[in-house]
């Protein structure tokens, strides 16, 4: 009963948080959701939490996640800037190119983050993934070196490292 409680409470709190007002209408219906998601899932929550990882893993893992935010929202400024640097120049230098990124991932999870990495940031688009091999696909506007592809390919990688960590 204390799981349900706690669960009930938390999702909530997080429904008000995310529902942006609070009045009779978006209180009862967050409170039939939230009574239902803490029905189907405390048992399941608390359960996987506490024996799948230890304490220890647990708030490891929370702070790869905070890496992993934090790294694609700074991705996110910097990608914009450079696109809407080159949008508003005189003669726009685009040079955009195909490239092949071979990625060590095996988790699904895994692989659909670092797609969302890849595409989420302007100018760069994950076009295809080959699941045999493991490579992703990917456009990126302005690329004009083979030296500039070595440098983007490498930050992905950190990205992936990252995201291996989480998923491991």
């Amino acid at each position: 009963m204390k799981k349900k409680l706690l669960i009930f409470i938390q999702t909530l709190a997080l429904w008000f948080v995310l529902a942006d007002r609070v009045n009779i209408e978006v209180f009862l219906l967050g409170t039939i959701i939230c009574s239902l998601i803490s029905l189907m899932l405390a048992n399941n929550v608390h359960r996987s939490v506490q024996l799948k990882y230890g304490t220890k893993e647990f708030f490891l893992k929370i702070y790869y996640i905070f890496l992993v935010i934090s790294a694609f929202i700074y991705d996110v400024f910097l990608s914009a800037f450079r696109v809407s640097r080159h949008a508003f120049e005189i003669k726009p230098s685009f040079s955009p190119r195909i490239v092949k990124l071979k990625t060590s991932l095996e988790n699904k999870n895994s692989h659909a983050i670092l797609a969302n990495f890849i595409t989420l940031t302007q100018g760069t688009l994950a076009l295809d993934f080959d699941i045999l091999n493991r490579n992703y696909f990917i456009h990126w506007i302005d690329v004009h070196s083979e030296d500039e592809v070595e440098v983007k390919k490498a930050l992905i990688r950190k990205h992936e490292n990252l995201i291996a960590k989480l998923f491991d």
